[in-house]
């Protein structure tokens, strides 16, 4: 679908993409050989608890999008990792603001996914997961028409 567009074009094909808006995320840095992944996330207090720390279910979900992420741009978006598994540790309790998260696929077979992720806030480690997921052909999707371009 994507074989023969950089991993700099995919960068800034999928960052027109509007879908996760909900996470004000951007992703920054794509290396499509080692399967590895760099993005900005800008949570608003919106998704905090009444202490003031982002919700455990909303930060599980960004590490869960930096690992999946890494595997789909790896695989130029003809796969994607449905998740059998996450397990997250928060180290620190996330704030809100700018938080960059980190994916990386450990190891990609036939049917089963390796993943992890990190989450860093202020220079600091607060989040860190794995997942085993399966990977699965990717439905037929237009990130054109999905980021507004209908050209």
């Amino acid at each position: 679908m994507y074989e023969d567009i950089s991993d700099k074009e995919l960068v800034e094909l999928y960052n027109k993409n509007k879908i996760f808006d909900i996470f004000n995320m951007t992703v920054l840095e794509v290396d499509t050989t080692k399967g590895t992944i760099k993005m900005e996330f800008n949570i608003t207090e919106k998704f905090c608890n009444p202490t003031g720390d982002v919700q455990g279910g909303i930060v599980s979900g960004m590490a869960d999008d930096a690992s999946a992420l890494a595997f789909i741009f790896q695989n130029h978006f003809k796969k994607r990792p449905p998740t059998i598994e996450l397990k997250t540790n928060f180290l620190y309790p996330t704030k809100p603001g700018k938080v960059i998260g980190y994916g990386k696929v450990i190891k990609s077979g036939k049917n089963i996914v390796f993943l992890e992720s990190k989450l860093e806030q202020n220079n600091r480690t607060v989040v860190t997961s794995t997942s085993t997921c399966v990977s699965v052909d990717m439905p037929k999707i237009n990130l054109k028409k999905l980021s507004g371009d209908n050209s």
